[in-house]
């Protein structure tokens, strides 16, 4: 099996790896004062360093959670005040409020920052502004620098969306209000992530109970998985910009068999790894039962429910038709990925498209 699909999650790393497995043996509870609760917080403790001297940052600003999806609706459902969500935001933040004010963007799914002025002009504080550093359809990235600049204009908070970020762009991580990681997305395991808060921020507590990670989020702490992501953070990084020529071949390719695809926010900014393209006239459920058939795993550009795959709300905000937003596939690449991997894609893209002009991908299904 070929696998194009990192950003819906990372291979585990073999730092991760060893990391877990020396957390299993940790019989604690960390919350619990006797000898094996103390060595239990310091196995916790040692992976909130390690999360916070990646980013340059006090270990109080970090917050353990079970992703950037609990993480980002502690923020959002927290947060007291107006809040200014980008159209294209992930569904853990899109979705959590309904008062929440939506800032429109241009046909890259890039923010608009003049209609974003006017909202925060015209808003009395406390505003916060949620904007995803880096969207996981098209792997576009925002101006989080100029985002900055109007907020701290207007005396907003910016909380930024980073789960596809860590490792492909460099923020200015002190300067953001709040941001939110998920391990899985780079090379960490799965169902542990962190919000880490600079900012002041008055925020409702959404999980209640014992009272853990300073009362923001109550519950016995995930060590294994928390020792897992402080060990991915800390090994030597992958540096994502040596896929960039992997990506050019793709699209290079991709676009030279089939000249009516379309290839998302192409003139925009995006990181080297993904690639969001539609083939007009196949549908993304049948390019994903084609690829897998051929041994390839990728996503289609929408999130999937249920098995059931949805028209993507960040094709539709950047006024992307329905027709060619339900052909929709994302194809994202990370460590493993070879020059092999990408032929055999381009080969698989090229049966997809004989059989279209044949007339024949109506009965195209799993054997």
């Amino acid at each position: 099996m070929i696998y194009l699909d990192y950003n819906a999650t990372t291979p585990l790393i073999p730092q991760a790896r060893r990391a877990m497995i020396e957390a299993f043996d940790c019989l604690g509870n960390p919350s619990s004062v006797h000898t094996h609760g103390r060595e239990a917080r310091k196995l916790l403790e040692k992976a909130r360093e390690q999360v916070a001297d990646y980013f340059r940052l006090p270990t109080r600003n970090v917050t353990f959670t079970s992703g950037a999806t609990e993480a980002n609706n502690i923020i959002a459902r927290g947060f007291e005040g107006n809040i200014f969500v980008s159209a294209v935001e992930h569904d853990s933040v899109l979705n959590i409020r309904s008062d929440a004010t939506i800032i429109p963007v241009n046909n890259d799914g890039l923010v608009n920052l003049e209609a974003l002025e006017e909202l925060l002009n015209s808003t009395q504080a406390p505003v916060l502004v949620c904007v995803i550093a880096v969207n996981n359809e098209t792997g576009v990235i925002q101006p989080i620098d100029d985002l900055l600049h109007l907020c701290n204009k207007y005396k907003a908070h910016l909380h930024v969306d980073a789960a596809q970020a860590i490792g492909k762009i460099e923020l200015n991580w002190s300067l953001l209000s709040s941001f939110t990681i998920s391990a899985h997305k780079f090379g960490g395991p799965k169902g542990i992530g962190a919000l880490i808060i600079n900012a002041p921020l008055h925020l409702n507590t959404l999980i209640k109970g014992g009272g853990q990670e300073r009362g923001l989020r109550a519950g016995t702490e995930n060590i294994i998985g928390a020792m897992g992501m402080g060990a991915a953070l800390t090994a030597p990084q992958f540096n994502w910009e040596t896929l960039l020529p992997l990506q050019e071949h793709l699209e290079k390719s991709l676009l030279n068999i089939s000249p009516d695809a379309i290839i998302f926010s192409k003139a925009a900014q995006r990181v080297s790894n993904t690639t969001a393209i539609a083939l007009p006239g196949v549908l993304s459920e049948v390019q994903l039962m084609h690829f897998d058939l051929n041994n390839i795993s990728v996503s289609s550009g929408a999130a999937c429910s249920s098995g059931k795959v949805k028209v993507s709300h960040v094709l539709k905000a950047m006024n992307v038709e329905d027709d060619v937003a339900k052909c929709a596939l994302r194809i994202s690449t990370g460590w493993n990925t070879t020059q092999d991997d990408i032929n055999e894609f381009i080969n698989a893209w090229t049966s997809l498209l004989e059989m279209k002009h044949q007339k024949d991908i109506k009965r195209v299904r799993y054997a």
